[in-house]
């Protein structure tokens, strides 16, 4: 056999088809002739079946290969990425996260499934946000690496609120046109990797189990709280007017399980009409407490919604910016309050009150702006708490039903 590579077998191949050409043409010859040619024919075929078909297969079986090859080396790439001592993010130019390790997922408090597809910026305070966005952007277009410090928004096994670097590192992943980023998180002044503490190195001795069992107890606890002091500053308020019932109820739950807490009263009209804000006791000062009490609650989307359609609208991570709208100068109140997570409740009144079916709204704040070394906060608002903050709600509309009027009699 002559010839070598994919030039030489295109050459044999050609010389093949020229001689089952001159073959085809012995089809017109008497029959005596046309067996002379037969021996030719098998030559030809064995010729195809020994030589020129493994010859044709041998790049495929070479691109299976390296396919292969390429398929186990993304396979050990990944495993790699997944057992990096430190917490990585693989991140698209926009901040939105491709993958997470297990570092990562663990100082994030997520599942990587969960994390996938939303953008990185809903795990950090709200100031931070703008910043990380730019930075990502900037490396994704090639203009060189970044680093950039964040806050957490509570971390598992840290204060809420610990900031950490984030170098940030332009990665061009295998058949892809546009860059990547890897963003990396390093606890700024430790070199030794942040991991959450262990069940067996649990603080001051206390077995894991036993750690988690009193986390738990002590969460029941706050629960039982919150209701218990609703209740009496329901009860305490009494069947006055519905202004002093909303003061009541924001005022303890800003006591209990929330850093804010806004009411909002449903008119006759319908118009809502904002009636009392809990804030905390560092917002009065900067005037930040002054811009929520003076914002029409009709310019806050989550309010508006609860108010028309009766929507609960639980924000584990408050992301959009402007969902409870803006202050008179256009920054969203969230971002100014440093808003980490929201609930936004509808108050109905019993049934034969006059008046419109949702007759307040109910919002609570949860912020995440402790600094590093500060007591660690409790983080988003989890489930439980909203199914509490429901029945809040719920004992808020039997308060304000006494206070808007007597019942209409049932048809």
């Amino acid at each position: 056999m002559t010839g070598g590579g994919r030039d030489g077998f295109d050459g044999e191949l050609a010389d093949f088809r020229g001689r089952v050409r001159e073959l085809e043409a012995v089809r017109g010859l008497p029959p005596d002739r046309q067996l002379r040619a037969l021996d030719a024919a098998l030559i030809e075929l064995r010729y195809a079946a020994d030589v020129l078909w493994p010859r044709h297969e041998e790049p495929a079986r070479r691109t299976r290969a390296d396919a292969g090859a390429g398929r186990q080396e993304e396979q050990l790439l990944r495993a790699l990425f997944q057992r990096l001592p430190l917490p990585v993010a693989l991140l698209e130019g926009d901040g939105a996260i491709r993958r997470l390790n297990q570092g990562a997922a663990r100082l994030l408090g997520v599942g990587a499934g969960y994390a996938t597809g939303r953008s990185l910026t809903t795990f950090l305070q709200p100031a931070d946000r703008p910043a990380l966005r730019t930075q990502a952007a900037a490396v994704a277009r090639g203009d060189g690496d970044r680093s950039v410090m964040a806050g957490l928004l509570a971390p598992p096994g840290a204060a809420a609120g610990e900031r950490w670097q984030l170098t940030l590192v332009a990665l061009r992943p295998p058949g892809e046109t546009r860059n990547a980023v890897m963003a990396v998180f390093q606890a700024p002044g430790h070199d030794a990797v942040h991991r959450p503490a262990a069940p067996d190195d649990a603080p001051g001795g206390v077995p894991g189990d036993a750690r988690h069992a009193l986390s738990a107890a002590t969460r029941e606890t706050v629960l039982l709280d919150t209701l218990d002091e609703v209740t009496a500053a329901l009860l305490a308020a009494g069947p006055g007017r519905p202004d002093g019932v909303l003061r009541a109820v924001t005022g303890a739950l800003g006591a209990t399980l929330a850093d804010w807490a806004i009411a909002d009263l449903v008119d006759d009209t319908g118009t809502l009409r904002r009636r009392a804000v809990a804030a905390p006791a560092g917002r009065e000062g900067d005037g930040t407490a002054a811009a929520v009490r003076a914002q029409d609650p009709a310019q806050c989307p989550v309010v508006v919604e609860a108010a028309a359609g009766g929507v609960v609208t639980v924000r584990v991570r408050a992301e959009d910016a402007g969902c409870f709208g803006r202050d008179a100068a256009g920054e969203a109140l969230i971002t100014r309050a440093a808003v980490a997570s929201l609930v936004c409740l509808p108050v109905r009144c019993p049934a034969g009150v006059p008046g419109p079916p949702v007759a307040a709204v109910l919002t609570v704040f949860r912020t995440g702006t402790a600094e590093p070394g500060e007591p660690g906060e409790p983080g988003p608002f989890s489930m439980a708490e909203a199914g509490v903050l429901e029945r809040v709600a719920r004992h808020t509309g039997l308060a304000l039903g006494r206070a808007l009027g007597p019942l209409r009699p049932r048809p």
